[in-house]
């Protein structure tokens, strides 16, 4: 597997956290399997898929559903089930906490547990997009492709408000800060905020911030397979092991000692790349 983490154009930094791209040739690696349980994130994404298409199968439905092209997801607390196909090359945005609220325009809780066809929030020029990174020299273009389509797109963004900048602080703390102390970086009274919070990110700030804790343990184990889970709910925040299984039956599903090391070993490990 190949990957590659990007930082973005400076103008952009308030928009969007960084751009990854990640590769595989499931034919030609060995023992790799192209079926992968995504858990939850904190990000907000829209997502390139420039060979086979993605399938996704979401709990409660019956089988995979092949996506479009280019997909935003909103906001989920729900684990799905990946299908990446036999050749698998992804380009992902992933935005600030209030980023793809800002590009889009519209209430995050709108599209919770929900994905779209980038051309149905967009429009056409997707299309062009799209065409123009499968054309793309090498992964430098692609980012660049990406970055000259957002740095059009954002004179028309609403500007960064107090509350913008306290959700940010929520995910550099790894979600271990007071609602209170949130409230009054984003000068705000506490119902204000939760209120901004939920029309921004698709739920209210405490649920986040708990999302956020479980993101980070996940992406630890991803990073570190021999770390027990002990280990890795202490190093993200959680006062006890009680709150985070209970956290992790929440976002996973399932509780952690069904994880094992030879599982994460056998995946490619998209949250070490996406989060």
């Amino acid at each position: 597997m190949k990957s590659e983490i990007y930082k973005p154009h400076p103008a952009l930094q308030d928009l969007v956290n960084c751009i990854s791209i990640y590769e595989v040739d499931f034919t030609k690696t060995q023992g790799l399997s192209n079926i992968y349980r995504f858990v939850p994130a904190y990000q907000r994404y829209i997502i390139f898929y420039l060979e086979d298409p993605i399938k996704v199968l979401k709990p409660g439905n019956g089988d995979f559903i092949t996506k479009s092209v280019c997909v935003t997801i909103g906001p989920q607390d729900q684990a799905v089930t990946l299908d990446m196909g036999r050749r698998h090359l992804a380009l992902c945005i992933a935005f600030q906490p209030s980023g793809l609220h800002r590009l889009l325009r519209i209430p995050m809780s709108e599209i919770y547990e929900q994905d779209f066809d980038t051309r149905l929030l967009l429009g056409n020029e997707i299309d062009e997009i799209t065409e123009r990174l499968k054309g793309a020299d090498n992964w430098a273009h692609m980012v660049s492709i990406i970055e000259f389509y957002l740095l059009k797109k954002v004179s028309l963004l609403k500007p960064v408000l107090p509350v913008d900048k306290a959700m940010a602080a929520l995910v550099s703390t790894g979600g271990n800060i007071t609602m209170e102390e949130l409230a009054s970086l984003a000068c705000l009274s506490l119902r204000q905020f939760e209120r901004k919070c939920t029309e921004r990110l698709g739920m209210p700030p405490k649920q986040y911030a708990r999302l956020i804790r479980f993101c980070k343990a996940y992406q630890l184990k991803e990073l570190f397979p021999r770390k027990t889970w002990t280990e890795i709910a202490y190093n993200s925040g959680y006062y006890d092991q009680m709150h985070f299984i209970r956290d992790f039956k929440k976002f996973a599903g399932i509780t952690p000692s069904f994880i094992h090391e030879d599982e994460l070993r056998n995946t490619i490990r998209l949250h070490k790349i996406m989060v």
